[in-house]
């Protein structure tokens, strides 16, 4: 195989869309770091936020940092429209695209720009509920007054998403305690698209106020009230007899439409559940259903879902998803969940030489990602530095803090390697984990969230830079920086063969053999 590190190797004329400006400063470790500009910053920033806390940072400064950032990219509308439908429909970001979407407008509106902005708010908008999001993000930050380019952008969502099924899953529910689908009718007067639609809105509208309507036209709606309509006895005798499935399949019925009515669902009923669950939804209910009683039939008949290979991808569920669905589940599932965790590694590129992986556990990776989860950043860190290295043909894994510390990989199953990794503690010193585990490979790789510690970068800051790889990794050798947490400091400055990605997705990795065969992908929504 040809040495990546070559002399002739395209990579070094290939320049990542992640850019700095050259202008040193302090990160919240005490390091320092270049100054990104503002589109890679709050590229970076998005994709790596769930609108909550981070390590350094609490939710309301991020959304703070965001919707000044947007500022300064609101006039290029083609970019950011192709931002938010990328972070909304690909990576399935919500809250976060919401926010750039509207302050967007907004700055657009202030400087007399009104070409493209319904376009920027219907790309923000995937389900129903977040039509109510957008207005009620509007209401909050900018008052009542809503521009006609949002409520359009809106009502096209509307059109296109609106359905029986979302109308029964969203009715009566409000967007934080302020926007409800009535409310969203009634700010942005849709124009029904048939006869269906205008008696859909009919129904919201009638149904906010307690009043009956008309569901002649609507026979999802209405095979759905005959059944809440039946007493619990009934339900389950439908649910559990010849008849289970054309029930379930008329009424659009859900675990947690059942759930509701029948208060904790029986065995039985879960018997007939399952075959229509998402792949999500069923991976998340395995505690549920196991502690019902189901018998060893529906054990293997999940098992056979949760292990499916296609069902995965289509699913798009990401390693790291796994990960929490293993630790939690009951033994009965744990075989089928490495299975499919296995499975999810078709989206990891098989990367041919020498592959250095390179996984930050300092103390400020140990975040959880979500105020209701489970998982930390360098969970996320662990999984993708596991499914890289199964995937590699020659991987070294080191974990670094203030240290460096080479990890044997002793297992072919994602989970079991991930789990082999040591929990996070103490300070972040890149550099040194650079000078003791770099030897001649052909890519480096980080995953880290870019807090370096003062003490390490007082080792060499009087050399005349901060760059963590300059004087130890060849400019030749493409180097490939995962940013888990979105912090503004970058640990490198922007130049050929050095790459800047983030998120808590697993296909961004994809991008790496395109760059190094010479591609310059861009930003991602532009492949």
């Amino acid at each position: 195989m040809a040495r990546l590190n070559n002399a002739n190797t395209k990579v070094r004329n290939v320049v990542g869309p992640l850019s700095t400006t050259g202008q040193v400063i302090q990160n919240p470790e005490g390091g320092f770091g270049y100054k990104r500009d503002p589109r890679s910053e709050l590229f970076l920033t998005a994709v790596t936020s769930l609108n909550e806390d981070t390590f350094y940072e609490t939710a309301e400064e991020r959304q703070d940092r965001i919707s000044k950032l947007v500022s300064n990219v609101a006039m290029d509308a083609d970019w950011v429209h192709g931002l938010v439908g990328w972070l909304r429909n690909v990576v399935g970001l919500r809250s976060v695209p919401t926010i750039i979407a509207v302050e967007t407008v907004k700055a657009r509106l202030d400087a007399g720009l009104a070409g493209k902005n319904r376009g920027i708010i219907r790309a923000t908008i995937g389900r129903i509920d977040e039509a109510s999001d957008v207005l009620a993000y509007w209401m909050s930050r900018y008052g009542r007054r809503i521009p006609s380019c949002v409520k359009r952008g809106v009502g096209d969502a509307l059109n296109t998403l609106f359905t029986e099924t979302s109308f029964l899953k969203w009715r009566g529910r409000a967007s934080n305690g302020a926007v409800s689908l009535r409310d969203v009718l009634n700010l942005t007067h849709p124009t029904p698209k048939d006869i269906h639609q205008e008696a859909l809105f009919n129904a919201v509208i009638a149904d906010a106020y307690n009043r009956d309507f008309d569901d002649s036209n609507l026979p999802i709606i209405k095979a759905r009230r005959e059944f809440l309509a039946l007493s619990k006895t009934a339900q389950v005798e439908l649910l559990t007899g010849n008849e289970a499935e054309r029930v379930i399949r008329k009424a659009r019925l859900t675990h947690e439409v059942v759930a509701g009515a029948l208060g904790k669902i029986p065995a039985e009923v879960w018997d007939n559940l399952v075959p229509f669950m998402g792949y999500q939804a069923l991976r998340m209910n395995l505690r549920r259903i196991a502690d019902s009683g189901v018998g060893p039939a529906t054990i293997a008949k999940i098992n056979s879902i949760l292990a499916d290979e296609k069902l995965v991808a289509n699913s798009r569920t990401m390693p790291i998803e796994f990960l929490a669905a293993y630790r939690s589940a009951p033994l009965d599932f744990a075989g089928a969940l490495q299975q499919g965790a296995n499975g999810a590694l078709s989206n990891i590129p098989q990367l041919a030489g020498r592959t250095l992986i390179l996984v930050d556990n300092s103390g400020s990776m140990y975040t959880y990602m979500s105020r209701r989860g489970t998982l930390l950043r360098s969970d996320a860190a662990n999984m993708f530095a596991a499914a890289l290295a199964l995937r590699a043909e020659n991987a070294e894994v080191w974990t670094y803090n203030d240290s460096a510390t080479k990890q044997e990989i002793r297992s072919n199953d994602l989970l079991r390697v991930a789990e082999a990794m040591p929990a996070p503690f103490g300070g972040t010193d890149t550099r040194i984990a650079l000078e003791t585990a770099y030897n001649g490979h052909d890519r480096v790789i980080l995953l880290t969230d870019e807090q370096n510690g003062y003490f390490g970068y007082n080792r060499y800051y009087n050399s005349g830079t901060v760059d963590v790889f300059e004087g130890v990794v060849p400019t030749n050798v493409p180097t490939f920086t995962w940013n888990l947490a979105g912090y503004e400091a970058a640990q490198a400055v922007n130049k050929p063969g050095r790459f800047t990605f983030g998120g808590l997705s697993d296909k961004g990795f994809q991008t790496i053999p395109l760059i190094e065969r010479g591609f310059d992908t861009g930003w991602p929504w532009e492949k």
